[in-house]
């Protein structure tokens, strides 16, 4: 029972990574804008003093944002990079796999060498097919949404360049961008964290990873079980279980006939 959840888990952990359920994505668009509006906060507005710098600014941005630059990221860099991640997360052992659960070592289910590789060529034959056009699907549709919004990220970026910096400083920088090796640095300067000689050194992430993984949910459970535990239904009282009720849009009485079944989910 454990080994099938850990296969579900990790084989649905990639079908959503690479696949979005279009329904889905429909039903929600309408009310994604409300939901996310403040998703990453707000900024402050900026002084009268910061907003006369906004011209100095842009033409720094111009430099060092110039469009194109999300395509390039994402052409050039993220979509090999996460090619190179889904190949190396298939290649894992599922014995390794089985850790990421957390339970002691006891606990965990006997497993083969075998890889999730190697599990997926026998129940889906086309399953690298699907996965790389999923994924080239999905990239293109993230660079498209990533090229719409570059100008607001430009200008997003020129404010916090005229918040952070000086007029004196913005005339230095664009001074020095527009020497030839300025100029050369500043078109690089967005890309160059996301160099394959940059991204390699996150090689040593994965089985460090996969080190403190355990530790990491023993802490986590350690740390919860200093919290109350959770209600169920019949602990609410009949308020909060005709507001929850509410909330959910269905009734008390149908609430209530699925306590059981929702206390042997939790337990299984």
């Amino acid at each position: 029972m454990i080994r099938n959840r850990i296969f579900a888990a990790t084989a649905g952990l990639a079908a959503l990574v690479l696949a979005a359920p279009p329904l889905a994505a429909q039903d929600t668009a309408s009310e994604a804008p409300a939901m996310m509006a403040n998703m990453f906060g707000k900024a402050e507005p900026l002084t009268p003093e910061q907003e006369a710098r906004i011209p100095a600014a842009e033409q720094v941005v111009a430099r060092i944002f110039p469009p194109g630059t999300y395509a390039r990221m994402m052409n050039d860099m993220m979509k090999p990079m996460m090619d190179n991640i889904m190949g190396s997360f298939m290649d894992v052992p599922l014995a390794e796999i089985a850790k990421l659960s957390g339970l002691p070592a006891e606990e965990l289910p006997p497993m083969g060498e075998g890889t999730l590789r190697e599990v997926a060529a026998i129940l889906d034959p086309a399953f690298e097919e699907r996965t790389r056009l999923m994924s080239n699907v999905t990239m293109q549709l993230i660079a498209d949404v990533m090229v719409e919004i570059e100008p607001s990220y430009r200008a997003g970026l020129a404010r916090a360049y005229a918040s952070r910096f000086t007029e004196a400083e913005l005339a230095d920088m664009a001074a020095y961008f527009s020497t030839p090796v300025g100029a050369r640095y500043a078109a690089e300067s967005m890309l160059i964290n996301t160099d394959p000689q940059v991204m390699a050194t996150m090689n040593e992430m994965v089985p460090t990873m996969m080190r403190v993984m355990p530790e990491m949910m023993a802490k986590a459970k350690e740390a919860e079980a200093k919290l109350p535990p959770r209600r169920t239904f019949s602990d609410l009282t009949p308020a909060e279980q005709a507001r929850l009720a509410e909330l959910l849009g269905i009734s008390v009485e149908t609430l209530r006939e699925s306590e059981p079944a929702r206390e042997n989910t939790k337990s299984s």
